[in-house]
């Protein structure tokens, strides 16, 4: 399979879009070598068809139930959202076996661009009572965040690092294909 093509099989045929209320993108980082921290992205869209999973979140949106902290994030320290509004997801490949998937694609933070690989589950389409078809897609994976130009972090007293290298990304995606209603 080419980068660029997605198996049919794969994907269900047709363009499917995203339900924002069902649906959720988020990270999890480990804060001062003690516990995972995790935030959000409250504005994002995403698309899924035959040619793969393309999907982008508002940097500005960034939830961390703190609006100091959110107000940090956004700055040029983290993810320079006055400069860089968006952050993006494309994928290149896609394979499924049952309902495991495994997605790799490039993730674009700040104009840099790192290779990323997902892994999750797939559902196959199911009908839902207004004539749509819906399906659901988990996806889970990490990238080092140095690697997409997010590289402040602060030493601690004792060592290591206050913000672990490491970042890890979950999206729960819901999926809806409008119907052919009479």
């Amino acid at each position: 399979m080419s980068s660029s093509t997605i198996d049919a099989a794969v994907i269900p045929s047709g363009t499917w879009t995203f339900d924002p209320t069902h649906s959720s993108v988020g990270f999890t980082v480990v804060y001062m070598g003690v516990a995972p921290f995790s935030g959000a992205f409250r504005t994002f869209e995403a698309s899924l068809d035959e040619t793969g999973l393309r999907g982008t979140a508002q940097a500005s949106s960034i939830d961390v139930d703190n609006d100091q902290l959110a107000e940090h994030l956004a700055s040029p320290d983290f993810f320079e959202a006055a400069t860089y509004p968006e952050l993006s997801f494309e994928a290149g490949t896609i394979t499924r076996e049952g309902n495991d998937v495994t997605v790799d694609g490039t993730l674009e933070i700040k104009g840099n661009r790192a290779p990323i690989t997902l892994t999750g589950t797939i559902t196959d389409p199911v009908a839902d009572p207004w004539g749509n078809r819906k399906l659901g897609l988990s996806l889970e994976g990490s990238v080092d965040k140095n690697a997409v130009g997010l590289t402040w972090n602060a030493p601690l007293p004792e060592g290591g690092s206050m913000l672990a290298d490491e970042v890890d990304l979950k999206a729960t995606l819901f999926f809806v294909q409008p119907g052919s209603e009479s």
